[in-house]
């Protein structure tokens, strides 16, 4: 849950900086009558890192770059190609001159710059194989499972970004299958979560191929890992079949599923906490003002465990819903309660905002029910309202 991902923090500095160029230039636009400070040209020789040089110049050079863009680094008019080209040229050079080293801060610092470096080469070019080439590498040298592993994860998210053919999407998954034991168990997880969701009814024989070979392990993570799947493989198979919903709403009461039949219903898993899922209030409460009288319906599914924050961010924005809580449905049981099923772990829900849209007759109609899709399947279902 709370999307899940095998890449480290500072791996995703780079993701970071382009949200800080987007908060900043919407902050400007909001503001133009303040007086505009002079702009401040990017300093493109952070990225200037040689060759040849000893472990303690690197892991200087790494935690300068990291500094300069978290904290120095002006937002905007930047051409975040370069930005990217550079910062892989630079990450690739300090991996590369701290892959021998032998202290443990030299050695995290090498792999969080080659996760960076993947990262870049990933975001500064369209083309799948830019990555493929640096896991072709790894593997050979073989030196690191670890990085071997990481690279993988980059180069079958690279190829995801393309239109992939349902033969290519099977031939993935296929060889991710096929090496299995070869890389970590939770990148192994994130891969088959992501390429199921890709294609659900395609693809999830061949996950079900990784729960079994997990399942019968007697490694306990493995074990954990193939119940996650498990609750993915559930997920995949939701479209066109009915789902099951149970637990207690956030004021206690429990959930009567029976009651929403004949209405069109968005379940929502979210959090007060993820971004995304605040982004979507707007949208979901301008069609449930424009589709509730003719029977569109929002059960929301939070995975908060700071109940408090729930209850205050539900009277702020004045939610016309009822929101559903994982926290307060597991904990019913130990509590003296009914035993729930937590629906995000059952349905191995690990990105939110996850939006599925049930028809009338309690089928689903779609797992991915945000933003505009949510506008078009609800005309749909709704022709007469205008």
């Amino acid at each position: 849950m709370r999307f899940k991902t095998i890449v480290t923090a500072v791996a995703l500095v780079a993701a970071c900086y382009v949200a800080n160029c987007g908060a900043l230039s919407v902050g400007q636009e909001a503001a133009q009558d303040a007086p505009k400070a002079e702009a401040k040209a990017f300093d493109f020789s952070v990225f200037d890192v040689p060759e040849g040089k000893d472990a303690a110049f690197y892991t200087d050079a790494f935690d300068k770059i990291v500094k300069y863009l978290n904290e120095d680094a002006p937002r905007d008019n930047v051409d975040m190609e370069e930005v990217f080209k550079g910062l892989g040229g630079a990450m690739k050079a300090i991996y590369k001159g701290l892959v021998d080293a032998t202290d443990d801060d030299s050695k995290h610092k090498c792999m969080n710059a080659f996760q960076l470096y993947l990262s870049a080469t990933a975001q500064s070019s369209d083309d799948p194989n830019a990555v493929k080439a640096i896991y072709a590498e790894e593997k050979a040298v073989g030196k690191s499972k670890e990085r071997i592993s990481y690279a993988y994860y980059f180069m079958v998210m690279s190829q995801l970004r393309g239109d992939l053919s349902d033969a290519e999407l099977k031939a993935l998954v296929a060889d991710l299958t096929a090496n299995v034991n070869e890389f970590d168990p939770m990148m192994v997880a994130q891969l088959a979560q992501t390429l199921m969701r890709a294609n659900p009814k395609l693809l999830k024989d061949d996950v079900a191929k990784i729960v079994e070979l997990y399942s019968g392990s007697d490694d306990e993570r493995k074990k954990m890992i193939a119940k996650s799947l498990e609750g993915g493989l559930r997920f995949a198979s939701l479209l066109g079949n009915e789902m099951k919903v149970e637990g207690l709403y956030l004021d206690k009461t429990e959930i009567d599923w029976k009651s929403y039949r004949g209405k069109v219903v968005l379940v929502d898993f979210w959090a007060t906490w993820c971004g995304p899922c605040v982004a979507e209030v707007p949208n979901v409460l301008a069609l449930y003002e424009k589709y509730h009288d003719a029977g569109f319906e929002v059960l929301g599914y939070s995975i908060d465990d700071d109940l408090e924050a729930l209850e205050k961010f539900e009277k702020e924005r004045k939610l016309p819903w009822k929101t559903a809580s994982s926290k307060l449905s597991v904990e019913a049981k130990e509590n003296g309660g009914k035993e729930y099923v937590d629906l995000s772990e059952y349905y191995g829900v690990n990105a939110i905002p996850t939006m599925i849209l049930v028809g009338k007759d309690g089928k689903v109609i779609s797992l991915e029910a945000r933003g505009e899709e949510l506008k078009k399947l609800l005309k749909e279902q709704f022709p007469d309202v205008k």
